[in-house]
């Protein structure tokens, strides 16, 4: 039986297997990639503890899901991402627990939005196009056809738009969106 829990600081070795194991590839970068900032964001004033999630199975955790702070605009919420299970494990309904679990503690802790670059995978949580609401990564970017958003808060949909930034941790030193 999966078991949801947000991670603790203990948690950080293990969450990093499961997510290397759900996005390595031979052509990964060695310093920026999802496993490394999974650590990364754990020491970003936009890291929110209680938006760290982790599935576990008979004692070992096997999916993780993250949610760190966000702006549109003026407008604070919340990034989502990465997610990660076991590749063993994937298609028996573990990220949509995680998916789920998350967006509704955000709303419980008075969020009102969350964003992330992503396939359509996503539509069937809430998330929608974000281009129809003029919000981006930035002028011309290619992930901008990816941003979808999830209104927690339904009445922000007629007054957010402007340019999604990450909490720090999705930059490199030069300000490049990892």
């Amino acid at each position: 039986m999966i078991i949801l829990r947000p991670a603790v600081p203990n948690d950080i070795q293990a969450i990093k297997a499961v997510v290397k194991s759900a996005f390595y590839s031979e052509a990964k970068n060695e310093v920026f990639n999802e496993w490394e900032f999974v650590e990364k964001v754990t020491q970003d004033s936009g890291y929110v503890p209680e938006l760290c999630l982790l599935a576990v199975l008979e004692d070992k955790i096997v999916g993780y899901v993250l949610l760190s702070k966000a702006k549109i605009g003026i407008h604070h919420g919340l990034a989502l991402g990465p997610i990660a299970v076991e590749p063993n494990l994937q298609s028996l309904g573990i990220g949509k627990k995680l998916v789920t679990q998350s967006l509704e503690q955000a709303k419980n802790l008075g969020y009102d939005w969350v964003a992330l670059t992503g396939g359509d995978y996503y539509l069937k949580f809430g998330f929608v196009p974000t281009a129809q609401f003029g919000i981006i990564l930035s002028e011309n970017h290619p992930e901008n056809t990816y941003l979808k958003i999830c209104f927690l808060e339904e009445t922000l949909k007629n007054t957010l738009s402007g340019s999604m930034q990450f909490c720090d941790s999705f930059y490199n030193e030069k300000g490049d969106l990892l």
